[in-house]
């Protein structure tokens, strides 16, 4: 487990929990905020389109009302169906006629209208900053898909091709002017609206874009961009990179708000005319105001951040710090030298008593320190030769060479052949190897021995199944032999079968297993043994001297010695396994 300081502990667990805790609180208060902001945002747009649109039915409204005044007055058809183009038939002055058609129409000169009447006589009238009547030399098709029931259309126009067609020779300000015309049919009858006639009520379509942008701008601000359609799908404010007609088509001309892209759109029909009053805006100008809320809150969450930050650092670290200091003064703290621990007086009472109790503890452990040592040392020491001193019958080396050399001279080859495997093995026994053995040396020695013990078991049959990467690895002295002596010794007597088989990974580790064809402990007698083997790596005393003596104690607390913590002994109902990791060669 990784160890870090208290005030990083500290500093950390601070900072999380009242992180946390502020961010659930600011999470909550944007999130509300970001709701009502967009709910807000929603509610104002709709309200600004429409009183947009209100704004632009009423100029609608009132063009569509001035040509009603138009047609509803008795003088004003008089004179554009009968009298105007009679008298300019018979070639008089037709000024007052003109003078009369303004004083009806007076509402013109202040709106900016211009009027135009198509007769069905063949005559065009034109009142705007010129005035005439003329005939009308060729028909355009401009109301050919007209329906001539009186209702309003409102359509944009390039240019006023009945002005062209009619004003002849004479130079009009108006002529190549591209103009918004309400125009709708009307009679001179009673059935007012069902008439052949056509009256037409024109605004120069550059003013008419500069009041409908000073409309927009007056309600809504920037961002919101407008367009009036028609039902053949004119723009009447001309834009260009509005393709409107396909859009109105794919939401089948219907009324409500829709998405396009990265735009928001919000479609109204104007009265009764079959115009429609499109408004676009982008997303981005749609929530500015709520992406300006959240980059606020955003900078005010990193604001918070970098106080908690400073905050509970300071805190942790002021809280920290007694335990701090002594640590530091631990540090310096070097028994074998005589540096002692002096008690630091912090303020904290806990801390204080902790300081003074280890100034008192290094004290004491400086005083025995020295006697530690030469008893850790001395028992290490004494283990070690103390194990050894049981592998080292060299008497016994001397005298098997003796009757080795009696039995080739009396000609028995099996004493022979029996004295000098037991001299090789005295002679392996008492070789003095602080460092261990290879595995390889080890597994010579058990097959001298199996060899010995075949003449006291005929039918015995010892089976070694080694990895050749495992032969090279070290292990103390007389690990292996032990082993399988206890498995001679509780084996099958009759036919004793022993196997001993070995594994070694690509780190090193190694295991080792010696198994026999005898019943085997049981789980109690393997916990007992195991009991006695890790009592006797604290006492020394308990293992024998003898020879016959050295069991699986004697191999435990070895290998306890060679290997330490890597050291691996299990004993089970099935036999012994042992095992370490392999050590660089000294």
């Amino acid at each position: 487990m990784k160890k870090e300081p208290i005030a990083k502990k500290l500093f950390r667990t601070y900072f999380l929990w009242i992180l946390l805790f502020v961010s659930l609180i600011l999470c909550s208060s944007v999130l509300y905020a970001v709701h009502s902001i967009r709910d807000s945002i929603t509610r104002t747009q709709k309200q600004l389109t429409l009183s947009v649109n209100q704004n632009i039915e009423n100029y609608f409204q009132e063009m569509d009302e001035f040509s009603m005044s138009l047609i509803q007055s008795e003088d004003f058809r008089r004179i554009v169906t009968r009298e105007l183009p009679e008298t300019y038939k018979e070639n008089r002055n037709t000024a007052e006629l003109f003078g009369n058609l303004y004083l009806d129409a007076h509402q013109m000169i202040q709106k900016n209208y211009r009027v135009g009447v198509v007769l069905d006589s063949g005559y065009y009238i034109w009142l705007g900053n010129e005035y005439y009547i003329d005939r009308i030399q060729e028909d355009p098709d401009a109301y050919e898909d007209y329906a001539w029931d009186g209702s309003a259309r409102i359509q944009y126009l390039e240019r006023n091709e009945y002005l062209q067609v009619s004003r002849g020779s004479r130079r009009v300000s108006d002529e190549d002017k591209p103009m918004i015309t309400l125009s709708r049919s009307f009679g001179n009858n009673s059935f007012l609206y069902n008439g052949s006639c056509i009256l037409e009520v024109q605004v120069d379509a550059e003013e008419f874009k500069k009041d409908m942008k000073r409309l927009l701008s007056e309600e809504s601000g920037d961002g919101l961009d407008l367009h009036l359609m028609n039902q053949d799908g004119e723009d009447l404010l001309d834009e260009p990179d509005w393709d409107g007609k396909i859009f109105l088509d794919t939401c089948n001309w219907e009324k409500g708000s829709f998405r396009r892209g990265n735009d928001y759109v919000y479609v109204y029909p104007l009265f009764h005319s079959g115009i429609y009053a499109v408004y676009t805006i982008s997303i981005f100008a749609y929530y500015k105001q709520l992406f300006l809320f959240v980059g606020a809150a955003f900078v005010l969450f990193i604001l918070i951040l970098v106080i908690i930050y400073f905050v509970t650092y300071r805190v942790s670290r002021r809280i920290s710090s007694p335990i701090h200091e002594m640590c530091v003064d631990l540090e310096k703290v070097d028994l074998e030298k005589g540096t002692c621990y002096m008690a630091v007086e912090t303020g904290v009472s806990e801390v204080d008593y902790l300081s003074e109790e280890i100034a008192a503890l290094t004290q004491k452990l400086q005083e025995s320190m020295k006697h530690i040592i030469q008893l850790k040392d001395f028992e290490l020491e004494a283990k070690l030769m103390a194990l050894q001193t049981q592998m080292q019958p060299h008497f016994l080396v001397n005298i098997l060479t003796t009757m080795g050399s009696m039995a080739h001279e009396a000609g028995n080859r099996d004493v022979e052949r029996m004295c000098t495997n037991l001299n090789q093995m005295f002679r392996y026994i008492s070789s003095e190897e602080t460092g261990g053995v290879r595995v390889f040396e080890e597994m010579r020695h058990v097959e001298r021995y199996a060899e010995l013990m075949k003449e006291r078991f005929p039918n015995s049959v010892v089976q070694f199944d080694i990895p050749l990467e495992m032969m090279e690895v070290r292990i103390p002295k007389l690990t292996i032999q032990p082993l399988v002596e206890n498995s001679f010794k509780y084996c099958n007597r009759s036919m004793p079968r022993i196997r001993v088989t070995g594994e070694i990974d690509k780190e090193g580790r190694w295991t080792l297993k010696v198994l026999d064809n005898g019943a085997g402990f049981t789980r109690e007698k393997a916990a007992e043994i195991m009991k006695k083997c890790e009592e006797s790596l604290d006492r020394t005393k308990s293992l024998s001297g003898k020879i016959d003596g050295m069991g699986l104690a004697n191999v435990y607390v070895r290998l306890k010695l060679f290997y330490k913590e890597d050291a691996v002994f299990q004993v089970d109902e099935f036999g012994v396994q042992i095992g370490g990791k392999r050590q660089e060669d000294c």
